[in-house]
Order: C-alpha cells, then structure tokens, then sequence
C-alpha cells in the first residue's frame, strides 16, 4: 500500500452520496455462489460485520460490493474479498474473511 497526500479539489471528477446499499456474494466453490442485497446499511463496517459473521458460519469466502448508481446507471464497485470464478482478470489477494 502506498500513501500519497492529496489535493481533494483536484482528484475526483464525482462523488457519490452516502452508499447504503451492498452487494455480497457468498463463494461456497469456483462454480457456486450465493448473492445478497443488504439494503439501507448503517454503513460499511455494519456490511462487513454481517458477512463476516455469515461466511464463518457457511464457512466460505466472499466479496463484497457497493451498489451504485452513476451516469451510465445501476452498477456494483468492487471493495472487498476475492471472486473465486475471475481467474482470466485482476482480483483482491486478500480473502475475506480474515481466517
């Protein structure tokens, strides 16, 4: 990781309002998923205690998604956890959740 300072006023072309709407999907084999909308979230850190919580208990891994909406329209971003199917383009190395 690298830590840069910045200039806020230069950086960002948007931005959106608070996210509180996520996205998870359960990895239970490279082939088998299971996907949850959590809607109207208190925040992120309430998202990642659920699906912590919930993949100990299936004992899998997930990846976790902010669900969006911009100009182009509905959309997920990326935040966390690996997709055990993306093996032919970039994926988090860590897996979530932490063992």
């Amino acid at each position: 990781m690298r830590v840069e300072p910045v200039d806020p006023r230069l950086d960002a072309e948007w931005e959106s309002d608070p996210t509180v709407n996520y996205r998870v999907i359960f990895w239970v084999s490279e082939t088998h998923s299971s996907e949850y909308d959590l809607l109207d979230a208190e925040d992120v850190h309430a998202v990642i205690a659920w699906a912590d919580t919930e993949a100990q208990s299936r004992r899998c891994k997930y990846a976790l998604y902010a669900k969006v909406r911009g100009s182009e329209g509905a959309g997920l971003v990326w935040l966390a956890g690996i997709d055990l199917s993306a093996h032919s383009r970039p994926n988090f190395e860590r897996p979530q959740p932490l063992g």
